[in-house]
């Protein structure tokens, strides 16, 4: 009777044992574990349950996730893709609704049919679909992820709220550019390496524009070559504080844009081009007046502007026939802001060159005469002013004395009076 009471009590306290462990290991969150890239994804054996290992799930290639709307997005991590990734950060440095396991576990949605197909009559746990409940579709699981990198990169984050992507999201457009669109997410590198990349990355929306940039005197340098000194997308439009064309200030300022390489003599003498090119178009009545206005941060420009003459994404060599500048074209392109211009009209510019004896012997007798006759002129006035002011000084000075010795010898005659007086 004693031996049956000892094994009664040595199965119940068993089972409570068991209950209590079990109790332990599955019912309380625990956080995820960062993944070991050294292992290979699609070997990976470790018990969930046991190591909390992100990869103990995450490295089956056929585990996906099934929104409320029925499409899905696949949750499978490549390790291999980290390995050259500028983020060696592990998982839960960006998924912060994920650093508990089970995942969502206050949402009363786990189960274990979820992992475990196989027991309730699944095709097994290679064909495992998950839901997900807490997000409409894939791209509200990217903007979630997208406010990570601010953790990091603040100032960065910080510029994406001025630019134009953020005031198209702002607008209602959920598939605006955000940070994970440009950098990716597990295989973020640099976006400069290659060059090509930014260009590349711009034309996942950009398509047409990219297409014509491909084509120009830029882009084909650029494409062919990796050219470092040629200006891709960002050179222009900026990266984080992305503007455009609907910013009130972009036409004046596109003027230093172009002036940022056409004014740098070092850079131009690499490619015989002349930084005349620039300071000649600032030396004429459009570049001086749109110099005026962007220093003034006046928007109302009606002015030619670089890109009035030479394009914007399609600009081409002057001696390529698709040229905006080439003669044969170049009536035409002044027709834009002067549409009586007639055959003769674009001979009146002299393609950015200073005037020669030369070339054009009476415009350059004509600037050289203004040269030496405008100082001259203003020199004139300025001694004028100068003799004239001097002479009126004087004559205030010597009218004062003047005054002054009457004044006293006024007073002393007035003296000598009073005392004969009383003599």
């Amino acid at each position: 009777m004693k031996q049956f009471r000892l094994l009664v009590f040595l199965l119940v306290g068993s089972a409570m044992l068991g209950w209590s462990l079990f109790n332990t290991t599955y019912s309380q969150p625990v956080l995820a574990q960062e993944p070991t890239p050294t292992v290979p994804a699609v070997e990976a054996v470790f018990n969930p349950h046991v190591t909390n290992d992100c990869l103990g799930c995450h490295s089956n290639p056929d585990m996906v996730g099934q929104f409320p709307d029925g499409k899905t997005m696949s949750l499978y991590y490549d390790a291999s893709l980290h390995e050259d990734s500028s983020h060696p950060q592990g998982c839960r440095a960006c998924h912060d609704a994920q650093k508990e396991y089970p995942h969502n576990a206050d949402s009363g949605t786990e189960s274990c049919e979820a992992c475990h197909a196989q027991v309730f009559g699944g095709d097994g746990q290679n064909t495992t679909v998950f839901e997900i409940n807490a997000y409409i579709d894939q791209r509200a699981v990217s903007m979630e992820i997208n406010k990570s990198c601010q953790k990091c990169h603040d100032e960065n984050f910080t510029e994406t709220t001025d630019s134009e992507h953020s005031r198209i999201l702002a607008r209602g457009n959920r598939y605006a550019p955000i940070c994970l669109d440009c950098h990716g997410s597990h295989d973020i590198t640099s976006p400069n390496e290659p060059r090509t990349k930014i260009a590349e990355i711009c034309s996942k929306c950009h398509t047409s524009v990219y297409t014509t940039y491909e084509s120009s005197v830029h882009g084909a340098a650029l494409e062919s070559e990796s050219n470092p000194d040629v200006p891709t997308c960002d050179n222009c439009h900026g990266s984080h504080k992305v503007t455009g064309p609907a910013d009130a200030n972009f036409r004046a300022d596109s003027i230093t844009l172009c002036g940022n390489c056409h004014a740098d003599k070092d850079l131009m003498s690499k490619y015989g081009i002349s930084t005349n090119v620039f300071q000649t178009y600032l030396d004429d009545f459009h570049g001086r007046t749109v110099d005026f206005f962007r220093q003034t941060r006046d928007t109302r420009i009606t002015k030619a502007t670089c890109y009035d003459c030479h394009g914007i994404h399609n600009i081409q060599a002057p001696d390529n026939e698709l040229s905006s500048v080439y003669p044969a074209n170049l009536q035409q392109t002044c027709q834009q802001c002067h549409p009586d211009a007639g055959i003769t009209f674009p001979q009146a510019w002299l393609s950015h060159y200073s005037p020669t004896w030369d070339d054009t012997p009476l415009l350059y007798a004509v600037t050289t005469f203004y040269k030496f006759f405008v100082p001259t002129l203003i020199g004139g006035f300025l001694v004028y002013i100068a003799l004239d002011a001097r002479r009126r000084v004087a004559d205030k000075l010597r009218k004062r004395s003047l005054k002054l010795k009457a004044v006293v010898s006024e007073t002393n005659n007035t003296g000598k009076h009073d005392e004969k007086a009383q003599g």
